[in-house]
């Protein structure tokens, strides 16, 4: 019998950022909906969600917090924000959330929601008049913003969860 020693080398496994990342919204939700007691609209304009090399990362990968499209084909572009919600009550105390607004009055006109128990990282990708939502930035995790039944809903090409 012959025994061979193989040393372990142990490398660092490092996780994405956006996997552990958590922000807790506080801005007032009462525009949004009712539902909610704070929330929060992503952005890289400040410092405030994001450290600069994040915003650098989410830009090479042409993520977006924010974006200007016509998914529902009427002419009418509508603006989309993606951001984080914290619910006043139920099963789920958060949800990452897809703004639907109107461009020119910024009226809200849908509000679309993914149910979660702590807060989570969300990023828009997408091209033309397609758009999805991401829960990270190199994986499979993500719904196709689709208009259906005349309204905005969150496709999933796979089970969520």
């Amino acid at each position: 019998m012959i025994l061979i020693a193989v040393p372990f080398l142990a490398a660092a496994i490092g996780v994405a950022w956006w996997v552990d990342y958590t922000y807790e919204p506080k801005s007032d939700a009462s525009k949004y909906s009712s539902k909610f007691s704070a929330l929060e609209i992503y952005s890289c304009a400040d410092n405030k969600y994001f450290t600069p090399q994040q915003c650098a990362e989410i830009a090479h990968n042409k993520g977006m917090f924010s974006a200007i499209r016509d998914l529902n084909r009427d002419g009418v572009q509508e603006l989309w924000s993606v951001g984080v919600a914290k619910y006043k009550s139920g099963k789920y105390p958060y949800a990452n959330v897809v703004i639907v607004s109107d461009l020119n009055t910024k009226e809200i006109k849908q509000v679309l929601t993914v149910d979660l128990n702590k807060p989570r990282f969300a990023v828009l990708f997408g091209k033309a008049n397609e758009l999805s939502l991401f829960f990270c930035m190199e994986c499979g995790s993500y719904a196709d913003i689709q208009w259906q039944n005349n309204q905005w809903a969150l496709v999933w090409p796979e089970p969520y969860g």
